[in-house]
């Protein structure tokens, strides 16, 4: 799978370890790489080390979606796809919800997806195509087994709900849409530091997300892949 090498992609929460796999196979591929985050040592080495354009933004203020999207644009010209990464996860029983908790779900998942569409649609409409992919999760996909996760579980069923919208209203107008579910544990570092007792063997490779994600971008009309449900094997990788 291959992309012309005068298309950008650009890649949100671009500091983060799914968004390093994802962005590694894309430049691999071919595209050049616009990688946004807050602005860290990670995310410019990151650039660095894949010939990447880094800009530092707060995806959930619009201001700074603007301003990073146009800085983007007029650094490297026209935008092909963009891949969300952003995104949050907490646990807590439903008794034990708060605003706080509502307000940082639906900030990090949902309203940071909607300042980027926002600001890069017009532009995917402008040049007549374009591709936008985000994550969901697990409870969204199956609509069930969010137990003690219910506001995160909302909040990624929101991110699935609103692509579909999205793909309804603005596939016939060139723009193609994807949904990842990640259907288990991704193997990173932090879910290794956050689960020391588990085989990570038996999560997802962020490797496998990133092909998958690959193969949806250089689809054409009419082999589009809107859901993209990723599951982890079943039992321990033999040696």
């Amino acid at each position: 799978m291959k992309i012309e090498s005068d298309e950008t992609y650009i890649v949100t929460g671009g500091a983060g370890a799914i968004a390093e796999h994802i962005a590694r196979t894309f430049r691999e591929a071919g595209a050049r790489l616009v990688l946004v985050d807050v602005d860290n040592d990670r995310l410019h080495d990151r650039a660095a080390d894949l010939g990447a354009l880094a800009l530092a933004a707060d995806l959930t203020r619009p201001e700074d979606v603007e301003k990073t999207f146009d800085q983007a644009i007029a650094e490297v010209g026209a935008i092909h796809g963009l891949i969300h990464t952003t995104g949050g996860f907490a646990m807590a029983p439903a008794t034990d919800s708060s605003p706080e908790l509502y307000d940082r779900m639906l900030d990090l998942n949902l309203r940071t997806l909607v300042n980027t569409a926002r600001v890069i649609l017009p532009h995917f409409l402008e040049h007549g195509s374009g591709f936008l992919a985000a994550f969901s999760a697990a409870p969204a996909w199956n609509r069930k087994g969010g137990a003690g996760m219910s506001v995160y579980a909302a909040a990624k069923a929101a991110v699935a709900t609103y692509l579909g919208a999205l793909n309804d209203e603005l596939a016939p107008r060139g723009i193609r849409t994807a949904v990842v579910y990640p259907m288990g544990a991704v193997d990173t570092p932090a879910n290794r530091r956050s689960m020391p007792d588990v085989d990570p063997s038996t999560w997802i490779d962020p490797g496998e997300i990133a092909q998958a994600l690959l193969f949806a971008a250089t689809r054409g009309h009419r082999g589009r892949l809107e859901d993209i449900a990723v599951y982890p094997t079943e039992r321990p990788a033999e040696d």
